[in-house]
């Protein structure tokens, strides 16, 4: 009689060592929506930055070996700084022209 095989990478859920690509791939759809949300509702500053956090954090989770998908980390964390800019633009560029009032010739 043969001994039962060991799971395979990754075993079962729970066990340590098991593989996690949450942070990398929630980063990625977050830093994605936040570019067009940057002008539309003012959504692109707290998702950007959410998604930059995540993106982040995931590409340290992948350097370590616990996730595989670096390049979703890193797709999250560029999109998520771009969708950031963006909102934090738009909600400038909303608060000057709305303030100031210029002039009437």
């Amino acid at each position: 009689m043969t001994p039962p095989t060991p799971p395979g990478p990754g075993g079962a859920p729970g066990v340590p060592g098991q593989q996690s690509n949450a942070l990398g791939l929630t980063a990625m759809i977050l830093g994605i929506a936040a570019i067009p949300l940057a002008c539309c509702f003012y959504l692109g500053l707290p998702l950007g930055i959410v998604a930059a956090v995540l993106g982040f954090l995931g590409k340290n989770k992948a350097d370590q070996g616990l996730a595989t998908n670096r390049g979703q980390a890193i797709a999250g964390l560029i999109c998520g700084i771009i969708g950031a800019a963006l909102g934090l633009l738009a909600l400038l560029l909303t608060v000057v022209f709305g303030v100031v009032d210029y002039p009437n010739s």
